[in-house]
């Protein structure tokens, strides 16, 4: 399987970002490979398989797709030829704008929650766009394609614009259509046992315990007291035990200043960071770093 780098792919280190047309013909297919950025895909024109962890989907026109890093998956037409928009990048592209998008539950469902439901749902759950929704997506998408291509003064301004206005798009068509996505899980024990691997894989995300709860479709209290009887830990408390778990391994392996790994984990503000790690470890994270280059 291949891996597809940031270097090969993306435009530079400081604009992690690019965005172009793949045509497939009939039953044409690319070899199953994952990559270390973000992949947002849409299916402008056709129909044929996306395989997705070893498991293949039918798609068609309209249908929209969210490929995290790291994850295998390939594309085959079928009995038409195939046009794909693809649009990949880094999120550091946005950073403070995808901060604030993650605080819209519609943008987490569609761009985190309903990826990693993947893993446990009936991929049919996915967004299609309705005939009107479609002619929309192919503009923005058209003007997105062409301001990278043309490189024309101010461009990488106009993308940024042209993103956040496409993130938005789709977490209201998908708001349309789909609530409460964890509510698929089953029972409440699964829910919240779901809902912990999705805390630690986006740990590093400003998620609130309000949000949270929007998620999987319960009242604040009902969720904190069912939460703390399984877990054993508030929401704050696992989320902040996954942090200074890698926060550890960060302070340990890299040079990094720790105010940059405090914010990679999820902690703007440095002295709640340093209060929080020495709470949890007896150690500031500059003690904890030294204690470690000891041994």
């Amino acid at each position: 399987m291949s891996l597809y780098t940031d270097k090969e792919w993306l435009e530079s280190s400081d604009f992690p970002f690019n965005a172009t047309i793949y045509p497939f013909q009939k039953h044409e297919f690319t070899e199953p490979h994952s990559h270390e950025f973000i992949e947002l895909a849409y299916v402008a024109e056709g129909d044929g398989e996306h395989e997705y962890r070893g498991v293949s989907y039918p798609v068609t026109a309209g249908d929209v797709l969210v490929i995290e890093p790291n994850i295998e998956h390939s594309y085959q037409s079928g009995e038409t030829n195939l046009l794909v928009y693809n649009v990949i990048l880094q999120p550091v592209i946005l950073s403070a704008e995808l901060e604030t998008l993650f605080k819209v539950t519609p943008f987490v469902d569609f761009f985190f929650v309903e990826p990693f439901l993947r893993k446990y749902v009936d991929f049919q759950s996915h967004l299609n766009l309705e005939p009107q929704e479609h002619i929309e997506m192919l503009f923005r998408l058209d003007r997105l394609v062409k301001e990278h291509q043309t490189k024309e003064l101010g461009y990488r301004i106009v993308i940024k614009t042209l993103l956040i206005e496409i993130f938005i798009f789709l977490s209201r068509c998908y708001e349309r259509r789909i609530h409460k996505p964890m509510s698929t899980l089953g029972s409440e024990e699964e829910i919240i046992r779901h809902i912990c691997e999705f805390i630690e894989m986006y740990h590093a995300r400003p998620l609130s315990l309000t949000q949270v709860c929007q998620l999987c479709g319960m009242s604040q209290s009902s969720f904190s007291t069912k939460f703390k009887q399984q877990v054993g830990q508030t929401f704050v408390e696992f989320r902040n035990q996954i942090r200074i778990k890698v926060a550890k391994e960060l302070l340990a392996k890299s040079e990094d200043k720790i105010l940059n790994i405090g914010q990679q984990i999820g902690f703007e503000d440095l002295s709640f960071f340093n209060k929080t790690f020495k709470k949890a470890v007896g150690l500031s994270p500059g003690e904890y770093r030294k204690k470690h280059k000891r041994e």
